[in-house]
């Protein structure tokens, strides 16, 4: 009886083989014709400050639609914040401190620990050790350029992404007036209550650039105000909404260019 079995496993093998190779085969020839991710992002252009929908504009992919890289964006703001520390501690070492290097007692007969000189590390009123005397001290670290202007779109990507970044149409972006009631009426009517804004401008010059740097000032817990050569990843990841300019976009990726 067994023996009468044997055959038909077989053959039920040799079927289960070739539908599985027949499988693959279809798969592997299905592979190469997925058609390629889109090429551009099509952006919604806004007016300010009513932030209604006038225009579409296609940006590059390579700008507002870069995959989420976490490690780099670490490794920028940490560069960022490693350049803009500067250390102006100039603690004294036994040098400065002008003690005598005399041993206080003597190494053997007292039946106590061994003790150095007066200005020895060890001691509270000694000098410190490895101590720097050429402030202001610097701490900055080095990042690749191309690593940086990846995490650079990358943060602006991840921006679009979660719907936090609205792009103004051309350079739009100012007040009439310098009040402040101008600013709680705009916040007020877009509804952001309780949030942090981020104003990303190409052109500072202007009275309504002028009035918006003016209005920052007032409200700077919750409004910050940045030109397109200044601003920095960590600006643009800060504030709950971040309104940016068209030309200050493209001054950003003519600076960043694409990847």
């Amino acid at each position: 009886m067994f023996r009468q079995l044997l055959p038909n496993l077989n053959k039920l093998a040799c079927r289960s083989v070739s539908t599985v190779t027949s499988t693959s085969a279809a798969v592997s020839t299905l592979l190469p014709r997925q058609g390629n991710l889109p090429s551009h992002v099509l952006t919604t252009l806004k007016t300010f400050p009513h932030l209604e929908p006038v225009a579409v504009q296609p940006i590059s992919s390579s700008v507002l639609s870069l995959p989420t890289r976490r490690d780099i964006l670490w490794r920028a703001v940490v560069h960022e914040a490693d350049c803009q520390r500067a250390g102006s501690s100039n603690p004294p070492g036994r040098s400065q401190k002008g003690y005598s290097r005399k041993k206080l007692r003597p190494q053997k007969g007292t039946g106590k620990a061994r003790m150095g000189d007066r200005g020895s590390p060890t001691r509270h009123d000694g000098g410190y050790a490895h101590a720097r005397n050429a402030a202001t001290n610097n701490f900055a670290t080095d990042l690749p350029e191309k690593l940086y202007a990846k995490a650079f779109l990358t943060a602006l990507s991840s921006m679009y992404r979660e719907g936090k970044l609205i792009v103004v149409k051309g350079d739009s972006i100012g007040f009439k007036s310098s009040h402040e009631r101008a600013m709680e009426l705009f916040v007020k009517e877009h509804g952001f209550e309780g949030l942090r804004l981020g104003f990303v401008v190409a052109d500072v010059w202007g009275q309504d650039k002028e009035n918006l740097f003016e209005l920052a000032d007032k409200t700077k817990e919750s409004v910050d105000v940045y030109s397109a050569d200044e601003v920095d990843i960590r600006d643009i990841l800060r504030p709950s909404r971040l309104i940016i300019e068209e030309d200050a976009l493209r001054e950003i990726v003519e600076i960043y260019g694409e990847i």
